[in-house]
């Protein structure tokens, strides 16, 4: 009998996880001859991206985070194996899933959830997970260390999956079309780059009042330009720009084949995040070719090996010392542009696939 395979699909349009779920259904690793695959989410987003065309997609738009999803969908009973790609589990089926956990960004970071009975969720959720789950994955090892200290896990339950890059959509443009895209976007010819805005952990008042000091002691003369808004621009910065013209710029939300333009223009990517259990932004700069100066928080180091320069992001000192000194070392750019290229190659679709084709095929038995 064919066996069946249910991926909830209900967050391909989250940034993180979307992508993760974006690629994983583009290079699904199974043919429909070993399993057939049953995607539950919105049929009309799911028919935008690249999905396996064996798969049958089934309606399940139940909120991320409500009582509701602890019940699944009725039709997850019939599944053999549900890959659940976030830590949002139908409690009612666990046992036949394969949970992916990306970071603990929530059950840190108190403000993001901090009503007792949000709180008393992820205690729950996270549990639960750790007692009957089938399968545990992890994005990185900080996120692996992350689980077994925070909720005891054990070690031999949780399998690493590195999320992976698209090099071939990450990959240098000509000249042309970068003059092309700076002008459509209304850009300088030289910029700092940055991306994420509106959540506590992305620091990003931390980088604006830095960069402000900078340009205000004319330090610094290069703009900041702003990527990953998807929805309106806050008030307080639409505020900062009027006293800073010239020096900030928003990007409306770009399509994922013009998002590598945004990161080839900037002379270099900045990243200030105080928690992170991945980080594509990071590597898709370094893909490029984009010299990186990151914050040395949680996973980043592990993620950027030798290709990035490091700061504190918690020490203003820090990053404006290292900013500074590294624009104008233009050696250790280049050398940052070839260093981060070769790290880039070490996260591939590709493996990432291979590791999970292994896991499917020994749940599915």
């Amino acid at each position: 009998m064919q066996k069946k395979i249910g991926y909830d699909a209900r967050m391909i349009e989250n940034s993180g996880i979307g992508i993760r779920i974006q690629h994983i259904l583009k290079f699904w690793p199974l043919s429909e001859k070993y399993a057939k695959l049953y995607l539950f989410g919105d049929p009309i987003l799911l028919k935008k991206y690249e999905v396996p065309k064996h798969a049958e997609i089934i309606e399940y738009k139940t909120k991320i985070y409500s009582p509701k999803e602890f019940l699944g969908h009725p039709l997850m009973a019939e599944m053999d194996v549900l890959d659940i790609p976030h830590f949002n589990v139908p409690l009612k089926y666990l046992r036949k899933c394969i949970v992916t956990i990306h970071d603990l960004i929530p059950y840190h970071f108190k403000e993001t959830h901090n009503s007792i009975v949000k709180r008393l969720y992820l205690q729950i959720v996270f549990r639960s997970i750790q007692w009957f789950a089938k399968t545990i994955i992890a994005v990185s090892n900080y996120t692996k260390e992350d689980l077994i200290k925070s909720f005891g896990y054990r070690r031999d339950r949780i399998t690493v999956v590195y999320n992976g890059i698209d090099l071939k959509n990450f990959s240098k443009r000509s000249e042309t079309q970068l003059e092309v895209f700076l002008k459509k976007q209304k850009l300088p010819k030289e910029y700092l780059f940055t991306v994420g805005i509106g959540k506590s952990h992305k620091n990003f008042p931390f980088l604006l009042t830095q960069l402000e000091s900078l340009w205000n002691d004319k330090q610094l003369k290069l703009p900041l330009v702003v990527g990953g808004i998807s929805k309106e621009i806050p008030k307080d910065l639409l505020e900062f720009q009027k006293q800073n013209p010239k020096r900030i710029y928003f990007l409306p939300y770009l399509p994922y084949n013009e998002l590598p333009l945004a990161y080839q223009g900037a002379t270099l990517f900045v990243y200030p995040s105080l928690f992170e259990g991945f980080g594509f932004p990071v590597l898709e700069a370094q893909a490029i070719g984009t010299p990186v100066l990151s914050s040395n928080a949680t996973v980043l180091p592990e993620v950027l090996g030798k290709g990035f320069e490091a700061f504190d992001p918690k020490e203003p000192i820090s990053f404006s010392k290292q900013v500074l000194s590294l624009l104008k070392d233009k050696t250790r750019l280049v050398e940052l542009r070839k260093l981060g290229k070769e790290n880039a190659k070490s996260f591939t679709w590709s493996y990432a696939m291979k590791t999970l084709e292994v896991l499917y095929k020994k749940q599915l038995g």
